[in-house]
């Protein structure tokens, strides 16, 4: 009886990793090949010894949505403000791939995005 429940509780906790796992993997497969271009405002960072968190708000439509954009290079956290170009998926909408390299200064576009002027106004001055 108690290796049953053991057995049980084994098979348990290795279908939920396989599940997290495949879940990560379609969302992260749909970002890349189904994924919408837009603007999101890098708004947060935070690392710790082997990871980190880029945090991005952006807009579907008239909603707001965060999402964490992956890893970006070193001292990059001196850019929260700055508006970048973003790849998020339709399906998951929190679900975000920043492009670091592809910054966005034309306040146009911006509004476009769906931000307003207030978002635009604390942008930090070089």
């Amino acid at each position: 009886m108690k290796n049953k429940v053991l057995a049980i509780i084994f098979f348990s906790i290795i279908g939920v990793i396989l599940y997290s796992i495949t879940k990560s993997y379609i969302k992260k497969n749909d970002v890349e090949n189904h994924g919408k271009i837009s603007i999101g405002k890098y708004v947060y960072h935070e690392s710790w010894a082997k990871g980190e968190l880029n945090i991005f708000e952006f807009y579907i439509g008239k909603e707001r949505y965060k999402g964490n954009g992956g890893r970006a290079g070193k001292s990059f956290s001196k850019n929260i403000g700055k508006f970048y170009k973003i790849i998020y998926s339709q399906k998951y909408p929190g679900v975000v791939r920043a492009l670091f390299d592809e910054e966005v200064t034309d306040t146009m576009a911006i509004f476009k995005a769906g931000f307003s002027k207030d978002d635009i106004k604390i942008l930090p001055k070089n």
